[in-house]
């Protein structure tokens, strides 16, 4: 895998089931936050990727998906935990202090931390 091309593009039906495993099934309110935040993970200009690396992709998922809720409940839980998978299934496995992960999704839904820094956090608790 290279840094700017990943393994498996973010589609909508992956976060359709990452809603689906949620506790409580929440069901989608509004499904303009599931493909706004495809189009923006996957966003190219001048053919090239906005976000250069999957932990940027990872990190505009979760700040998209925190800061635009999409699901009847559970809206924090979701923007997590659909990072975190996205990043799995592009061969990047976190390991985190799970308080760590809070404070990280709290942060990205108030605006105190960006991207790039939520980036670099998801990269330090990467194993690859």
């Amino acid at each position: 895998m290279t840094q700017s091309e990943p393994l498996h593009p973010l589609e909508v039906p992956f976060l359709l089931h990452a809603a689906q495993l949620l506790p409580g099934d929440p069901q989608v309110d509004d499904y303009g936050p599931l493909y706004a935040a495809v189009a923006r993970v996957n966003a190219r200009a001048m053919d090239r990727d906005i976000y250069g690396s999957v932990y940027l992709r990872g990190a505009a998922l979760l700040q998209t998906l925190v800061k635009l809720p999409c699901l009847e409940h559970s809206n924090e839980a979701f923007a997590w935990h659909s990072a975190e998978a996205y990043l799995t299934l592009n061969g990047c496995r976190l390991d985190y202090p799970p308080k760590e992960a809070v404070s990280l999704v709290r942060d990205a839904a108030t605006g105190a931390m960006g991207v790039a820094l939520i980036g670099r956090q998801l990269r330090a608790w990467s194993g690859s």
